[in-house]
């Protein structure tokens, strides 16, 4: 059976291919939504080969707990060939970068260049382009720290760039939306649609839905810091965002029905058990959950 990336592989192969049709994009739209899995995979798919030049592999400080991989044209639509009917487009060799992945479960601190750190939270992966100041985040969580120091640093999430000269921020990436929030320094961030820059100061988050609109506020650092001590914090956040954020943590999956996905929760919650925190939500919202391979969320 093809994995998610394998998957992700075909997929970006096929709407790049000439005689790529509608229904292949309808398709592909229904594989994009069925899991956040499967969207995590096509972004991480598609950004390495928006990037510029070739991706190497690099073992670093921990390869038993550090997931780098070699990535090629060849590796990557390996699967997606032997499953493909028609004619692929021929892609441009992807851009040299270091990925990092981590487990579920897994929080790991890397040392990006003498001037950058990142503590990678649970399930997250991100591309490093060491030569030129650059990090992508591709999926998942990021603390980066960042030391004064005369070049400019950038972190992309997808096609925004943000500008960084020193300080500690907290970026998030999922197929719901993207965030980052200034823990002290500053930021700015740039679209190829946007006049200029938007300033973020310290103590501000910027929030980037999937039609590229961008919400900004002034979050409790108490609740974006909280994953750091085990815990997610949530204040009248629909159940759909819950999940998404819950599932990085847990190799049991929460699947929420759509009559649940709206239905709102606050507080801190302690991550890691799925099935404890469906009991909880037994308690005190209309909803019944079924304990199966993953734990299923309906309205009742």
């Amino acid at each position: 059976m093809p994995t998610p990336h394998d998957t992700a592989a075909f997929w970006f192969a096929r709407l790049n291919a000439p005689d790529c049709s509608e229904q292949d994009r309808e398709n592909f739209s229904v594989w994009y939504h069925q899991h956040t899995a499967n969207a995590q995979a096509y972004e991480l798919v598609s950004s390495i080969w928006r990037a510029s030049g070739k991706i190497a592999s690099h073992s670093g400080e921990t390869p038993l707990t550090i997931a780098a991989y070699r990535f090629s044209r060849r590796k990557m639509l390996a699967g997606a060939i032997a499953m493909a009917v028609g004619s692929f487009a021929l892609l441009p060799a992807p851009a040299e970068a270091t990925i990092r992945a981590t487990r579920t479960g897994q929080q790991i601190r890397l040392s990006v260049s003498p001037a950058m750190t990142i503590l990678l939270d649970s399930d997250s992966s991100v591309a490093i382009h060491s030569e030129k100041n650059t990090l992508d985040l591709l999926y998942g969580q990021v603390e980066v720290n960042l030391k004064n120091c005369e070049a400019r640093n950038t972190i992309n999430l997808d096609q925004w760039n943000i500008g960084l000269i020193s300080g500690t921020f907290n970026l998030s990436k999922s197929s719901l939306k993207n965030t980052i929030t200034v823990l002290n320094g500053a930021a700015a961030l740039a679209h190829p649609d946007m006049a200029g820059s938007q300033i973020l100061k310290a103590g501000e988050r910027a929030t980037i839905l999937p039609d590229n609109r961008l919400l900004i506020d002034r979050p409790s650092l108490e609740d974006v810091l909280a994953w750091r001590s085990g815990r997610l914090a949530f204040r009248d956040t629909p159940l759909r965002e819950v999940a998404d954020e819950m599932n990085r943590y847990s190799t049991r999956k929460l699947e929420i029905s759509p009559s649940a996905a709206n239905l709102r929760i606050s507080g801190f919650y302690h991550f890691g058990q799925n099935e404890t925190f469906a009991r909880l939500l037994e308690n005190f919202l209309p909803i019944r959950a079924s304990f199966e391979k993953t734990i299923t969320i309906v309205k009742l």
